[in-house]
């Protein structure tokens, strides 16, 4: 099957999710911020079309460190 960029940034989103829970174990706001800048970067820096920026913004809220 063929990656696509949304795959792509979708991959790129967990691995970051991964570093931030990792490093800021006891910092879930900070956590938070990490992955929404990096919804941000993503998709602007590949020009996500609104519906993948919108499912990648819906995803990152899954990966969001639980209360």
């Amino acid at each position: 099957m063929k990656n696509t960029t949304y795959q792509n940034c979708k991959r790129s989103l967990k691995e970051t999710s991964e570093m931030a829970k990792s490093q800021f174990q006891n910092d879930k706001p900070m956590i938070r911020q990490i992955i929404n800048d990096s919804v941000d970067f993503l998709s602007k820096e590949y020009d996500l079309k609104e519906y993948q920026r919108d499912n990648l913004s819906n995803y990152a809220c899954k990966l969001h460190p639980k209360n």
